[in-house]
């Protein structure tokens, strides 16, 4: 398990590009007064998904013979298993999700577009910031209702979600188990080592995800209102149905904005970088009394800062796997991390003296 682990770590730093994390920027533009109002196509998107959902999971899994006698029953009892499948087949898609695709394609849709060489993070570099810089894959914003929403938090939303719901086993485990899952990943390949950005607001999308999947059956109170909500799928007539609408208005909030639930950089280089573009922190419009005990695991107080070492890798996965988690495994995946932080550092150097040369020797004698 361990080996697993430190395996993916250091694929997921070495080679990132084929995990194409975005970052949003909700500094460089302010969106305009009359930005059009998203919650509603969004919530059509999300209940047609769910539509098909339950008709996929009301028909049995192909059973493994051959073609020309396979069939597949329209009906079935409803299985909870299934029913859950179909639901990460029609919502949790790895790396970019269907509903972020949808709000940042469709035509009818208002956002703000930003692209790499306009936003906060024009002046990473790719041995910096290799997901992000290779990929130039910048979020766009989109209104829902009174909030400004980054496209990736879609994405988050869905595919984290479950995720954090398939590591509390369905909500039978303490939320722990989700959130350091969270911390890992933004720490290592959906934030910090490969786009140079660890997300608290990509943290507060991917835990209101959790309750997201929770409420499906809503077979556990919602881990925030601490109440059970009626469920979005009932059991009738040995079918899945809809038992209840979706609607965004229920979980988006001011934290998943990163101006205001704001993030923090992987090294003080890439702090300075962001901060030379003149982005403004608005901590104090956090909804503290929202996430009451929660807050503290999902908010950054502190506005725009370097990552604290709590939140470093080999910090997280000793708390994940204490049992696993040696003095020596510790020091030696600190290690990898900080070779790798010099790596970077040469690589820019090495850029900056070919760039110095280049200018030499296009200087007339």
């Amino acid at each position: 398990m361990i080996r697993l682990l430190i395996s993916f770590f250091l694929l997921s730093t070495l080679i990132p590009s084929t995990l194409s994390a975005a970052e949003v920027d909700h500094f460089s533009q302010l969106p305009a007064v009359d930005m059009a109002d998203s919650r509603s196509p969004l919530n059509d998107e999300v209940a047609q998904r769910i539509d098909r959902a339950l008709k996929r999971a009301n028909r049995n899994a192909p059973h493994l013979k051959p073609r020309k006698v396979q069939r597949v029953p329209k009906q079935s009892r409803c299985d909870v298993d299934r029913l859950y499948d179909s639901f990460r087949v029609l919502l949790a898609r790895p790396i970019v999700g269907q509903v972020e695709s949808f709000a940042e394609q469709h035509p009818d849709l208002d956002r703000i577009r930003m692209t790499l060489p306009d936003s906060i993070y024009r002046d990473f570099t790719w041995p910096h910031s290799p997901t992000l810089v290779l990929s130039e894959r910048v979020a766009s914003v989109v209104r829902v209702g009174e909030h400004f929403v980054g496209t990736d938090k879609f994405g988050h939303f869905f595919t984290e979600g479950f995720s954090y719901f398939r590591e509390t086993e369905r909500m039978t485990l303490p939320l722990k188990h989700a959130f350091l899952f969270g911390e890992w990943t933004e720490s290592v390949y959906f934030g910090a080592e490969t786009t140079g950005v660890y997300s608290f607001a990509d943290l507060v999308a991917n835990f209101n995800g959790l309750r997201f999947w929770n409420r499906i059956l809503s077979e556990h109170p919602d881990p925030l209102l601490e109440r059970a909500l009626p469920p979005y799928v009932a059991c009738e007539d040995e079918k899945w149905v809809v038992a209840a609408k979706f609607d965004w208005r229920e979980y988006i909030d001011p934290a998943w904005n990163e101006s205001v639930n704001c993030s923090m950089m992987r090294t003080l280089g890439l702090l300075e970088k962001v901060l030379n573009t003149g982005p403004v922190c608005n901590p104090t419009l956090l909804p503290w009394r929202r996430y009451g005990e929660l807050a503290p695991v999902l908010f950054n107080q502190h506005g725009l800062a370097v990552l604290p070492d709590y939140l470093q890798p080999e910090v997280i996965l000793t708390q994940r796997h204490p049992e696993l988690m040696t003095e020596s495994r510790i020091s030696w995946i600190k290690g990898v991390r900080e070779w790798l932080e010099k790596w970077r550092i040469r690589q820019d150097v090495k850029r900056e003296q070919r760039a110095v040369a280049g200018d030499r020797q296009g200087v007339a004698p």
